[in-house]
């Protein structure tokens, strides 16, 4: 199973210095570095609060983390540890039964990919 190696925002912030200023409106972009070392794979998406109940749609029931579209996540009230168990969780249910390129592959379904244009 993969898992986050790193996680990290906008300005290169770590997770744990991370302070959010909140604000009436944001757009906060996170990178995670997922897998070993070696190998590892760069993700990365948006987390926004303006919530849009005809386009976002709760994708994991334990979570409010809405998915508005690829790489477009919605949390009506920011908290960056329900936003990393999330991401845990999503990752885990990803993983079942799959090798590393199935689980990254199928992550891409959520999150854009260093890979995603990629022209061998």
């Amino acid at each position: 199973m993969l898992s986050i190696q790193h996680i990290y925002f906008d300005d290169h912030q770590s997770f744990d210095s991370f302070e959010f200023k909140n604000s009436d409106y944001f757009v906060l972009t996170v990178y995670l570095i997922l897998g070993e070392d070696r190998g590892s794979s760069l993700f990365y998406f948006d987390v926004t609060n303006d919530y849009c109940p005809s386009s976002d749609n709760i994708i994991m029931k334990d979570y409010e983390v809405y998915c508005r579209k690829k790489a477009i996540f919605v949390m009506k009230n920011f908290d960056k540890y329900i936003l990393l168990n999330f991401i845990n969780a999503l990752i885990k249910e990803e993983s079942i039964d799959k090798n590393e390129n199935e689980i990254s592959n199928g992550l891409t379904k959520y999150f854009h990919w260093e890979f995603d244009n990629y022209v061998p």
